[in-house]
C-alpha cells in the first residue's frame, strides 16, 4: 500500500534527523530553532507510527489520493529538513551557521529549519484530522497543535532576507560576462558568516530570457571576483622579462602536467610578476593556438570570498561556464534538479565548499578533453595557512589524475610567501626575491631619474642594493626621497635620511607611523577588526560615533556641519591619519591597507602594543560593538520602512548585522561593563526578544551579569516569560548554562517558577539531562516532584527521554516512584445499530486519559536500565497504574522480552 510506504519513508528520515540532532546538541553558534525542532519531532514520529500501524492493520480505508498528496508534501519537507540537519554536522571544519545559511538558501525562500518542521506538523495534523481520524489519540493531536503554536513563536533561525540574498555587496558590476544586479550582503572575516539583508531584492522570478546557464552563472558570480587584478601595479618598463628565460619556468612550460610555485618575501612583486606572465600568455599567441587561461587572485584585505577557497572555486567555475559551458553539464543538471525540487526558478542557489570543489575538479577534467588549460592563482598565503596547505594538495591532486591520452596539457602556477611551508614534492619553485635585483634597480632608476639628473645623487644605487628583493621597501623609500625633495631639503640631507631607513618592512612601517595619534588608532582598529571591509562613508560614521559620545540622535549628527560626510575630506583624512599606508579603493570606495604586509603589521605588532595586558582584539571589538548599538539606539521611525535606508543611514546595515559578531569577541568582564542599551526602539525593530533573551540564548554570562546589575533602573523581571513561553531560568536550564543558572538564582529568579504548560526549570534540565543544573536548582529550593499540567514530574521527563544519568540522579535524591501521571489520551468508540441496518456503525465519543507510573512507562518503552533503577529505588512491580495495567502487562503488550524477564525476577517469578 503506497500510503504505508510514504509513512515509512518519512519515519526513516525522522530517525536520521534524530541521530543528527543528538550529534549537534552541544554545537556552538547554532540557532535555538534546531533544538526546538529536535524536541518536537518525536511528537510527529509517534503520530506517524500510529498512522502506519492503523493503515497496515486496516488497509481498506477508501480512496488514497488525498492521503498520498498530504504525505508526499510531508515527505518533501522532511527530506529538506534532513539536508539542513546534515549541513550543520559538527564534523565539518567550516562554521555550522554558515553551512546552514548556504543550504537554506540553496533550498529557496522560506526553507528555514523551523518553517519546514512547522509545515510537516501541519501536514500530519491535516492527515489525522481529515484522512485518518482513528489513527491518533485526541491527546496526540492536542500535543501536536501545541507544538505547532510553539514552533510558530521560535526566533527565526535566519533573517528572511538571508534566504534570498546573494553573497556579495555593493551596487553591481559587469563581471563574468553579464551585467549583474548588485544585492547587498555582509561578510565576516572569521569564517563565520552572518549574512546581511538584501538592499536591492532579487526578483522571485527572473526574466524569461535568462537560460539555465545564465541562472547558474548568477548563483556563482560575486562582485569582487575581478577586483584584485585591477589593483595590482603594472610592471615597470623592462622588468619581469627574466621569468621567461628562467630554467624552472621553461621546464614548467614544457611539461604536459606541471606545477610552479613563485615564492617570495612580502612585497617582493609576486602579484605583479604573475599578472605579467598571465597577460603575456593571453597576448602572445593567436586565439586558435591559445590555451584556456583561468585565474584567481586572493586578497586578505577583501571580503570573505576573496580570502577563501569558495571564492576560488566559484570564480573558476564562472570562467569555465563562460568559455566551455559543456564542461559544467553535471553542475547544470544538479542546479536544474534543485530548482525542480524547491519549486523556485531563480539564481538564489548557494553552494557548499565540498560541492564547489567537486564540480571544479570534474569541470576542469571535462574541459581538458578539448582544451589545454593554464591556471594562475595569486597570494595563496592570503587565504590562511590551513586553506593554503589544502589547496596546494588539491593542485597536486588535480595534476596527478590517472593519465588519459584524450586529455590536453594542464599547468598550474601560483604565488605564495615562503611561509607557510607547502609540502609539494613535485612542484617547481622560483624564489623571486633572489631573482629580481635587476628589476628593482630598473624601477628605482626610472622613478628617480629626474631627481638624480638634477642633483647628481647616486642614492638609487643605495636603495637598490639594500632592498633585498623587496619591491615594496624600494617603492616606499623612493616615495620618501621624492617627498623630501619636494620639501626642498638639501641632497646631502635627503641621502642621510635615506641611509637611516630601516631595511625590514616592519621597522620601516614603524618609522612611517611615528607617534600614533588617538584618531589614527581609531581608524586603524576599524579597518583591522571590522567584520568586513568598510566603505568610506561607513568608516566616517564609525569614527564620528566613537568621537562624539555626547550626541544622542542621528538628527544631531546631521545638524553639525563638521560631521557631515564629505568624500574628498574623508579621503584626505584617511591619507593623513594612515600616513600613506591606507588607501581608498577607487572602484567602490572601500578603505584598505596598501598591502597585506601592512595589515599583518598592524594586527600583529601595533594593536597589541596599544593594549598591553589584554587580548589585543578585545578593546577594538568592544568599541565597535558599542558604536553599532549606539547607532541602533538612535531611533528613526522611518528608517525601517524607507526603501532608501542604505543611502540615508549608511551605517545601518553594518550595525544591524554585525553588533553580535563584535560582542561575542569580547570577554565576560567587558561584556559585563558594556553600556547595554534598553531603548524600546532597538528591541522593537531589531531584536525580537530583547537583549536579555539574546544574552541567554548566546550564553553571554558577562553580558547578563551587566544587564542584571542595572535591573533596578530598567525593571528587568527575571521571572518573566521571555522566549517561547519560557522564563530566563527555564531557558538557561534547558541549554545547560550552569553559570547563568547560578547568576539568575543569585538575582532572585524563582527555582519553581512555571512557564509554558506549568513546567519548571527542573523539568527542562531533566529533559536534557543537565545534571549540574539540576543540582544547582535543587540546592536553591526547586521542588523535586513538581508536576506540569499533565502531572508529569522531572523524573517522568527523564524516563521519557531515556537519560539514565538524570534518572539515577533524581532517584538518589528521593524522587517519587509510584505516582501516576498522564501520558496522553484516547478517544472512545461505540458500536451502534441503526434501525435500517443489521450491522453496527462506529461512532466516536469523548476522550479518556492514559495514565502511567514511572515503572509502567519505562517497561512500556523497553528501557531495561531505567526499570532496574526504579526497582532498586522501591518502585512496586505489582502496582497497577490508573488504567488498571501493571508494568509487566505493559511490557508483555509491547513484547519487551528483557524487561519482562527483569520484572518477573523482581516478583519472584524468574
Amino acid at each position: 500500500m503506497e500510503v504505508v510506504g510514504l509513512v515509512s519513508a518519512i519515519l526513516t528520515i525522522l530517525e536520521t534527523i534524530g541521530k543528527l540532532s543528538d550529534a549537534i546538541k552541544n554545537a556552538k553558534h547554532l540557532p535555538p530553532a534546531f533544538r526546538e525542532v529536535a524536541d518536537k519531532l518525536p511528537i510527529v514520529r509517534d503520530i506517524l507510527q500510529a498512522v502506519e500501524k492503523h493503515f497496515s492493520n486496516s488497509p481498506d480505508q477508501g480512496p488514497d489520493e488525498a492521503r498520498k498528496a498530504v504525505l508526499k508534501h510531508c515527505r518533501d519537507k522532511a527530506e529538506k529538513l534532513e539536508k539542513l540537519f546534515k549541513a550543520v554536522d559538527p564534523s565539518e571544519d567550516t562554521s555550522n551557521l554558515k553551512r546552514y545559511a548556504l543550504m537554506a538558501r540553496s533550498l529557496g525562500k522560506g526553507h528555514r529549519v523551523e518553517v519546514l518542521s512547522k509545515g510537516m506538523m501541519e501536514d500530519v495534523k491535516l492527515l489525522v484530522q481529515n484522512h485518518a481520524a482513528q489513527a491518533a489519540t485526541e491527546a496526540q493531536v492536542a500535543k501536536l497543535s501545541e507544538a505547532i503554536q510553539e514552533i510558530s513563536s521560535v526566533e527565526p533561525s535566519l533573517a528572511e532576507e538571508e534566504a534570498v540574498s546573494q553573497t556579495h555587496y555593493g551596487s553591481g558590476d559587469n563581471v563574468a560576462g553579464i551585467k549583474y544586479a548588485g544585492n547587498h550582503n555582509e561578510y565576516s572575516g572569521s569564517g563565520t558568516a552572518y549574512f546581511a539583508p538584501v538592499t536591492q531584492h532579487v526578483h522571485s522570478r527572473p526574466p524569461r530570457e535568462l537560460g539555465l546557464s545564465q541562472l547558474l552563472l548568477r548563483s556563482l558570480v560575486f562582485e569582487e571576483m575581478n577586483i584584485r587584478p585591477t589593483e595590482i601595479e603594472p610592471e615597470a618598463a623592462g622588468t619581469c622579462r627574466w621569468i621567461f628565460q628562467h630554467k624552472m619556468y621553461q621546464t614548467w612550460d614544457s611539461r604536459d602536467r606541471s606545477l610552479l610555485w613563485l615564492k617570495g618575501k612580502p612585497g617582493s612583486g609576486k602579484s605583479t610578476l604573475l599578472r605579467y606572465i598571465l597577460d603575456n600568455i593571453l597576448t602572445s599567441t593567436n586565439s586558435q593556438g591559445r590555451p584556456l587561461v583561468l585565474s584567481f587572485f586572493f586578497s586578505g584585505r577583501g571580503v570573505e570570498l576573496q580570502q577563501t577557497p569558495d571564492g576560488l572555486y566559484r570564480s573558476l567555475l564562472c570562467q569555465l561556464l563562460n568559455n566551455i559551458p559543456e564542461a559544467l553539464e553535471a553542475m547544470e543538471m544538479r542546479f536544474m534538479q534543485t530548482h525542480t525540487e524547491s519549486g523556485t526558478h531563480d539564481e538564489r542557489r548557494m553552494w557548499s565548499t565540498s560541492e564547489l570543489r567537486s564540480y571544479a575538479r570534474t569541470s576542469i577534467w571535462k574541459a581538458l578533453e578539448t582544451h589545454p588549460i593554464i591556471l594562475f592563482v595569486d597570494a595563496l598565503d592570503e587565504c590562511g595557512q590551513k586553506n593554503a596547505e589544502q589547496l596546494a594538495e588539491e593542485f597536486n591532486s588535480l595534476l596527478h589524475r590517472p593519465s588519459s591520452e584524450r586529455l590536453k596539457y594542464f599547468r598550474i602556477c601560483f604565488t605564495c610567501r615562503h611561509y607557510p611551508v607547502l609540502n609539494i614534492e613535485s612542484a617547481l619553485e622560483i624564489s623571486i626575491d633572489r631573482e629580481n635585483a635587476r628589476d628593482i634597480s630598473l624601477f628605482v632608476e626610472s622613478k628617480l631619474r629626474s631627481f638624480q639628473e638634477q642633483t647628481g645623487s647616486r642614492i638609487s644605487e643605495f636603495i637598490s642594493q639594500h632592498a633585498e628583493g623587496v619591491f615594496l621597501w624600494a617603492s616606499l623609500v623612493v616615495g620618501k626621497v621624492l617627498s623630501l625633495d619636494q620639501d626642498r631639503l638639501e641632497t646631502a640631507m635627503i641621502e642621510s635620511e635615506v641611509r637611516q631607513v630601516p631595511q625590514r618592512l616592519e621597522k620601516l612601517y614603524s618609522e612611517i607611523l611615528g607617534q600614533i595619534e588617538e584618531k589614527s588608532i581609531e581608524l586603524i582598529e576599524c579597518i583591522c577588526f571590522a567584520a568586513r571591509p568598510l566603505t568610506l562613508v561607513e568608516l566616517h560614521w564609525a569614527i564620528a560615533l566613537a568621537q562624539n559620545q555626547d550626541l544622542h540622535s542621528l538628527q544631531e549628527f546631521r545638524g553639525l556641519e563638521y560631521l557631515r560626510f564629505n568624500s574628498a575630506a574623508m579621503k584626505w583624512k584617511v591619507k593623513m591619519l594612515g600616513h600613506g599606508l591606507i588607501e581608498c579603493r577607487t572602484s567602490d570606495g572601500v578603505v584598505q591597507f596598501i598591502h597585506q604586509s601592512v595589515k599583518d603589521f598592524f594586527v600583529e605588532k601595533v594593536v597589541p602594543s596599544l593594549h598591553k595586558g589584554t587580548d589585543s582584539e578585545e578593546t577594538p571589538h568592544y568599541w565597535l560593538a558599542k558604536i553599532c548599538l549606539r547607532y541602533l539606539e538612535m531611533e528613526e521611525d522611518h528608517w525601517v520602512a524607507n526603501a532608501e535606508a542604505k543611502y540615508e543611514f549608511p551605517f545601518l546595515s553594518y550595525a544591524t548585522f554585525w553588533w553580535e559578531f563584535h560582542i561575542t569577541r569580547i570577554p565576560d568582564n567587558l561584556q559585563e561593563s558594556f553600556p547595554w542599551p534598553w531603548d524600546v526602539s532597538v528591541t522593537r525593530h531589531y531584536l525580537r526578544h530583547g537583549f536579555l533573551c539574546k544574552a541567554l540564548l548566546n550564553g553571554w554570562t558577562g553580558a547578563l551579569r551587566g544587564i542584571l546589575a542595572k535591573k533596578n533602573g530598567i525593571c528587568v523581571d527575571v521571572d518573566r516569560r521571555v522566549y517561547n513561553g519560557r522564563t530566563p531560568l527555564q531557558l538557561a536550564a534547558e541549554y545547560g548554562r550552569i553559570p547563568i543558572v547560578k547568576l539568575l538564582l543569585e538575582n532572585g529568579a524563582h527555582p519553581n517558577q512555571c512557564g509554558a504548560l506549568d513546567r519548571t526549570p527542573l523539568h527542562y534540565a531533566a529533559w536534557h539531562g543537565h545534571i549540574a543544573v539540576m543540582e544547582a536548582l535543587l540546592a536553591s529550593g526547586a521542588m523535586l516532584d513538581s508536576t506540569d499540567c499533565h502531572g508529569q514530574t522531572p523524573l517522568s521527563f527523564a524516563i521519557e527521554r531515556g537519560i539514565i544519568a538524570a534518572i539515577e540522579f533524581l532517584l538518589e535524591r528521593g524522587a517519587q516512584v509510584n505516582h501516576n501521571y498522564k501520558v496522553g489520551s484516547k478517544r472512545t468508540f461505540k458500536a451502534v445499530f441503526s434501525g435500517d441496518f443489521d450491522t453496527p456503525r462506529g461512532i466516536w465519543g469523548g476522550s479518556i486519559a492514559c495514565w502511567r507510573t514511572p515503572l509502567s512507562r519505562a517497561a512500556q518503552l523497553g528501557n531495561e536500565q531505567a526499570v532496574r533503577l526504579l526497582l532498586r529505588y522501591h518502585a512496586r512491580p505489582n502496582d497497577k497504574d490508573r488504567d488498571g495495567k501493571t508494568p509487566l502487562s505493559r511490557a508483555i503488550k509491547k513484547n519487551r522480552k528483557e524487561v519482562i524477564q527483569i520484572l518477573r525476577e523482581s516478583m519472584g517469578q524468574g
